[in-house]
């Protein structure tokens, strides 16, 4: 990485809605996304529905056992399968015509048509999507040209076998959190630990007892914090040693020797955002350590919400177009910039110069 201070990415990058259409095509689609977690998808028939990048999608466990995804995009025009939401069904039947569908997608019934003589039901199926799990939790993709999971998360496995697996800690619970702010400015954020001392203060605070190496990670292009630390005095939130990950372009993943949380950075516009936080614990384990776990997932909402709070006044800055540009350290920001590195490779060849902020910001 070049040794001089690089310049970040220009501001219109933050809110211009041209921007994020481009985005929607080179990254949101191309990438996998964490939706739900595994007990959410445990029987036949459980489905979770939402919306991602502004794709209504949903995913279902179908009554052969398998996890199918599908755009919630009816074939006749165009109409709603389900609510956003969780629950069970054994078919889909369309809100607006009444088209049903069975859980694989299928056509099954066409109020109005008659099955084989004004409509061939095989070539009217569901649009599907990739769904993949891996521990315990439930990912999917839009692109069906993107490399499956585990070769998107590269290097991520490899650490994660470093530390106890989820699957054998309790669910503790999941938070979702909406924030008016760009997705890449909840990533510059998330990318570094420039900003500790002065946005948590508590965190800041037992950080000092901490040895933290944050690197960047070409093989599944993400940025790792390899954290020691130990939990003293009236810290009783954390101890041992942990790794914290942010995969772009919006998986956050905290790995721990009793505990494990997983977040998703959801764009939803250009000005807006939803956080899906998910926990795991060994209560057994944080208990032989003194650790609370519901002190410890109430400690990490708190540092959300100290990270959304920021954000979104950075975003209210942005926004005025008095900033145009800055300087990122090498030395405290190396995360941010191999970040901003990552969105600049995926736009920069689909750009206009009045898109780019002309070339003078978009080095």
């Amino acid at each position: 990485m070049d040794s001089t201070s690089p310049q970040t990415i220009p501001q219109n990058w933050y809110s211009d809605d041209a921007i994020f259409k481009l985005e929607r095509k080179h990254i949101f689609h191309k990438h996998w996304w964490m939706v739900a977690h595994a007990e959410q998808l445990a029987e036949n028939g459980d489905y979770v529905a939402t919306t991602l990048a502004e794709w209504p999608i949903v995913i279902i466990r179908d009554q052969q056992g398998e996890l199918r995804g599908f755009h919630n995009v009816c074939r006749h025009r165009a109409g709603p399968l389900l609510r956003d939401g969780v629950g069970n069904c054994r078919q889909f039947t369309c809100r607006y015509h009444a088209w049903r569908y069975d859980s694989s997608g299928n056509l099954l019934k066409t109020p109005g048509l008659k099955a084989d003589e004004e409509i061939d039901y095989s070539k009217f199926s569901l649009f599907p999507i990739q769904v993949s799990s891996w521990n315990q939790m439930v990912f999917v993709c839009l692109d069906d040209a993107t490399p499956d999971l585990t070769t998107w998360l590269g290097d991520i496995v490899d650490i994660a076998e470093q530390y106890p697996n989820n699957t054998s800690m309790s669910f503790l619970g999941a938070v979702e959190k909406p924030g008016s702010v760009n997705w890449k400015a909840y990533g510059d954020n998330s990318c570094e630990g420039y900003h500790v001392g002065m946005v948590h203060k508590n965190l800041g605070a037992s950080m000092q007892r901490e040895t933290v190496e944050i690197d960047a990670y070409e093989i599944g292009e993400f940025i790792g914090f390899d954290v020691k630390y130990e939990a003293t005095g009236g810290d009783q939130t954390r101890d041992g040693k942990g790794f914290w990950i942010y995969k772009f372009p919006g998986l956050l993943l905290h790995f721990a020797e009793y505990s494990f949380n997983a977040e998703s950075v959801i764009p939803l516009s250009a000005n807006s955002i939803e956080l899906r936080r998910w926990f795991w614990v060994d209560r057994e384990e944080a208990e032989r350590r003194g650790i609370n776990p519901e002190e410890m997932q109430a400690g990490s909402e708190c540092v959300m919400d100290e990270d959304m709070e920021i954000c979104q006044l950075v975003q209210r800055n942005l926004n005025t177009g008095v900033y145009q540009s800055g300087h990122l350290s090498p030395r405290e920001e190396v995360g941010t910039i191999y970040f901003q590195k990552l969105v600049r490779k995926a736009l920069q060849p689909h750009l206009s110069r009045s898109l780019s902020g002309g070339h003078k910001w978009a080095r």
